[in-house]
């Protein structure tokens, strides 16, 4: 899974202080050395195998962000392995769509027999969040298929108001803006993209955390019924009721560690398949910059998060 993005805040969105930050180790693990927990290339390693070591950054107000947000949580919803999680998905519609949208898909729906996010009937095996041709358009390329079966390829336009709720879903041919061949480097990460694959590890744990960080954040204030719906989602019972006794103790969120919501996080391959490194950002601006290095364990069948523990605080 790779990223390339800079912030482009919408208007409207509160923005994150450090001022009041909790920061604490998580859940009675010892803290470790923050380059324990991810797994960085090797200084002079090829290209072939930096890409290798996946990761996804994510910035809090960013369309393309909020976009692959919606849509990796919504296919991990549709694609749970007991089945759909109806629950979620119909929080995450709730949270990110237009009413006017929502009614307008579901007709859509009714008519076409098929679910009017995706554009199918059953769930892709890949997709891509791309810059679109304004600043609150964006493409989603949903890829269907693979192995054995053949591959199908379904384009998106997303379009969002300024508040980032999705007005419009329509297919497109169009495909999204690409860095000219012969680009710097510096003018091809300015063209964002987000990639995930169904069922993958880090995309799973980057899904969770950036439709949290937006249910936490939202502008008229916490969604705690998305909220509520992604911690049963991804977290196993047992841990749900661990990180509740966390916080009851600390008064502080036990997802984020804090009492407050990042401006930016990373998610990358920890040190085995089994853990995933996570770094949240608060402040930046005139605020002071505190960052939090997470790791979540998760379990080897159905990919729930057993455990999220603190590595280190700076």
């Amino acid at each position: 899974m790779t990223m390339n993005t800079h912030a482009r805040r919408r208007p409207g969105r509160r923005a994150a202080f450090a001022a009041g930050l909790v920061l604490a180790v998580g859940l009675g693990v010892v803290t470790q050395a923050a380059a324990q927990a991810a797994v960085p290339a090797p200084a002079k390693a090829s290209a072939k195998a930096s890409a290798a070591l996946r990761s996804v950054n994510g910035f809090n107000g960013d369309v393309v962000t909020q976009v692959a947000d919606f849509y990796g949580a919504y296919i991990d919803a549709k694609d749970d392995a007991t089945g759909p999680d109806t629950a979620l998905s119909k929080a995450l519609r709730a949270h990110y769509l237009t009413p006017a949208l929502a009614k307008k898909l579901a007709a859509w729906e009714k008519k076409n027999q098929a679910d009017g996010v995706l554009r199918a009937q059953n769930v892709p095996a890949q997709w891509t969040v791309s810059e679109g041709g304004n600043g609150l358009e964006v493409v989603v390329t949903l890829t269907y298929g693979g192995g054995e079966s053949p591959t199908t390829t379904t384009r998106l336009v997303v379009t969002q108001e300024p508040t980032g709720h999705i007005t419009d879903i329509r297919t497109t041919s169009v495909a999204p803006v690409k860095a000219p061949a012969k680009a710097s480097a510096k003018a091809a990460a300015a063209v964002r993209s987000i990639s995930g694959r169904t069922g993958d590890s880090v995309t799973q744990v980057a899904d969770f955390y950036g439709a949290y960080v937006d249910a936490k954040d939202a502008p008229a204030g916490p969604d705690t019924a998305l909220s509520k719906a992604l911690r049963t989602h991804y977290l196993t019972p047992a841990f749900a009721k661990k990180l509740a006794a966390w916080e009851k103790k600390n008064q502080a969120d036990g997802v984020l560690r804090a009492q407050n919501v990042p401006v930016q996080w990373t998610v990358s391959e920890g040190r085995n398949s089994r853990e995933v490194a996570v770094t949240l950002t608060y402040g930046g601006g005139e605020s002071p910059t505190v960052t939090t290095n997470l790791v979540a364990e998760l379990e080897p069948v159905s990919g729930d998060v057993t455990d999220i523990r603190t590595t280190s605080a700076r």
